[in-house]
């Protein structure tokens, strides 16, 4: 799916939403779609976990490999942001007010999904196990079904459908509620927050890289997809890098798996975490996890950032590789 398209999918929705703001009953209808083409999409997720089990079991060290550099880059970004709100709490910020962000990362806490009172983290928990059972079902029933069958059946454009229904909907509630966002304290420093990511990427993968076998250019390779993995593997594996190919598509898979999981908790963090965490990812397929745990008001934040990662990725893979 072009960008311009997902654009125009959210915006058309986003304008509708606004004409038919007063319609409550229209209001709940929305809400109860996106949320149910949300679990769609988590099981459409572990469906393809499935179909390609075969390349994940295919060499354990590679998986692992893989992995890894997807938890190393989950792990900095935790450790990054935590050290800002460390920080920020030093110098006697406000940190459980909102506050204008600025370019060195924002640190106030999202919207609370409960009714003000602190649980704890306890539906955080509650959020992950509920996304770590969508996935798990939609990976049973592929692993269960003749594999001649589940051949047949087409997730990637079920997926599509599902993504392009999905930002519709978002686009939507966005309309809905645009009157009541509060866009005043997203400061023009966010305009940055694409090109850190991609900076802060490329620099795990380095690292990664250099403390493996894979090498620098290996390890900058590996995360230069920025959770895209569908368009990195085919760019790498037509460069002739057969073994790069097949771990940057393992890498990018759990890139965007361990962000969806840990977005409750990283929203809590910074609402900006779960943007940063989805990469590429964050103008499709991380949006409503962005806008559910972060917040309405970070929903254009994603969508911005996602668009400039997806679109940094293709050249960045033609200069590292060349």
């Amino acid at each position: 799916m072009s960008i311009a398209f997902l654009s125009a999918v959210l915006i058309v929705g986003a304008l509708l939403g606004w004409t038919l703001r007063k319609l409550n009953t229209l209001t709940a209808i929305n809400r109860q779609l996106m949320r149910v083409s949300l679990w769609a999409l988590l099981m459409a997720m572990g469906a393809k976990l499935a179909l390609h089990r075969a390349l994940f079991g295919s060499d354990l060290g590679i998986f692992f490999a893989a992995v890894g550099s997807s938890v190393a880059i989950t792990v900095v970004f935790f450790l990054l942001f935590r050290v800002a709100a460390q920080r920020k709490r030093k110098a006697g910020g406000n940190y459980g007010h909102r506050a204008r962000e600025n370019i060195s990362l924002n640190t106030q806490k999202a919207p609370r999904l409960t009714d003000g009172q602190d649980d704890g983290g306890f539906r955080e928990i509650l959020s992950i196990v509920a996304n770590l059972a969508f996935i798990f079902t939609g990976f049973l029933i592929f692993l269960l079904t003749p594999e001649h069958h589940a051949g047949r059946f087409p997730i990637d454009t079920f997926t599509d459908w599902l993504l392009r229904a999905l930002l519709f909907f978002i686009g939507f509630d966005l309309g809905i509620e645009f009157h009541r966002l509060d866009l005043r304290q997203l400061s023009p420093g966010l305009l940055f927050l694409p090109f850190l990511n991609i900076t802060l990427s490329l620099a795990v993968g380095l690292l990664f890289g250099l403390l493996t076998s894979l090498g620098a250019r290996g390890g900058a390779l590996l995360t230069a997809g920025m959770g895209w993995y569908s368009l990195s593997s085919v760019m790498l594996a037509e460069r002739g890098m057969m073994l790069i190919s097949i771990l940057a598509f393992i890498h990018n898979v759990f890139r965007e798996l361990l962000a969806i999981l840990c977005a409750p908790f990283a929203a809590r963090l910074s609402p900006l975490l779960p943007v940063c965490l989805g990469g590429a990812t964050s103008m499709d397929v991380m949006l409503p996890f962005v806008q559910r745990y972060s917040g309405r008001e970070y929903t254009l934040v994603s969508f911005y950032s996602g668009i400039i990662c997806s679109i940094a990725v293709m050249p960045l893979i033609k200069v590292i590789s060349w």
